[in-house]
């Protein structure tokens, strides 16, 4: 038995669009196809399918996915007990957070109290948002996807793995900056910023569209703080452009 991909999409909940995603990037490419070209699905491609939504569920971007099942050593098994790991630890933390709110008095809870209740509700509500966005990707059209996918070609996955290492520091660099108040058009942040902007164009190649894409997707799904630390960097490139003097 074989599924055209309107009907897989249809049973198993992902958009066609998310499955063509998955064939041009070289992450799901069915096993076969119809005398139309039109994209046919086996039971072999359902397992694959299965893995890559599980490895998404505990955290894998979609190129680190690809890589490890590319591995000879890939143990299926082993990805569906992680899996398990992952959501037994979910279910674990809701389940303290429900018990706690059970036996909550809000207006008799003491300072250490609510506090303690207020940091249990934000690390459930910070997993399930990093749950809800693992495995998203900007709604980039099929001619920006093909570029992307040769652009992380050229780039290589050792750099791509240097990258990924870097942003963290270089966000943590700019909040530090951003929290002390320091101009944007200081020097030490006109680096990072100029540090920010090489990042991004490793990534697009220096095309604004994507760039434009990468933009709004991120700005869609940024907490607050994450929205003031990009205004203060777009302020830091706007210095470095020399349209902020």
């Amino acid at each position: 038995m074989k599924l055209r991909i309107g009907e897989l999409a249809r049973r198993t909940g992902l958009t066609i669009r998310t499955l063509r995603h998955y064939d041009q990037i070289g992450l799901l490419t069915p096993a076969g196809r119809t005398e139309a070209e039109h994209r046919l699905y086996s039971e072999t491609d359902l397992r694959t399918l299965q893995q890559i939504q599980s490895l998404k569920a505990i955290g894998l971007p979609l190129g680190q996915i690809r890589a490890v099942l590319q591995d000879p050593d890939h143990d299926p098994q082993g990805v569906i007990a992680e899996h398990i790991r992952v959501l037994e630890e979910q279910m674990e933390r809701q389940r303290a957070l429900l018990d706690r709110l059970k036996r909550l008095d809000v207006r008799g809870a003491s300072w250490s109290e609510l506090t303690e209740v207020i940091g249990m509700s934000e690390k459930v509500d910070r997993m399930m948002e990093t749950a809800r966005r693992v495995g998203e990707h900007p709604k980039f059209d099929d001619e920006q996807v093909v570029y992307i996918e040769r652009r992380r070609q050229e780039v290589g996955e050792a750099r791509i793995r240097e990258v990924e290492q870097e942003w963290p520091r270089l966000m943590e660099a700019v909040l530090k900056e951003m929290e002390a108040g320091t101009p944007p058009g200081d020097p030490r942040v006109l680096r990072l910023a100029e540090q920010w902007r090489g990042l991004v164009q490793e990534f697009t190649g220096g095309r604004a569209d994507i760039g434009s894409s990468l933009n709004r997707a991120y700005q869609g799904n940024m907490t607050p703080e994450m929205q003031a630390m990009w205004a203060y960097v777009g302020e830091a490139m706007k210095a470095l452009d020399g349209s902020g003097q």
